[in-house]
């Protein structure tokens, strides 16, 4: 299950809403989501360009666990 898949719904309406005015940037984050199965292998300047769209300490509190 990829890391978009995984990403909770709250963040995920802050990415919707920051898409409207930040669409490039937005776009390459999803992107990225999109191919990685696992936090630990997000770019250190995704998680940076999301910690400044959600306001989150850590990369793991944005995404749902895997059961």
């Amino acid at each position: 299950m990829k890391l978009i898949d995984r990403l909770k719904p709250e963040y995920s309406n802050k990415l919707e809403i920051n898409n409207l005015t930040y669409a490039a940037l937005v776009g390459s984050i999803c992107e990225e989501l999109e191919t990685i199965s696992l936090v630990r292998d997000m770019k250190y300047g995704t998680w940076i360009d999301l910690r400044l769209f959600t306001g989150v300490g850590s990369p793991y509190d944005l995404f749902e666990e895997i059961k």
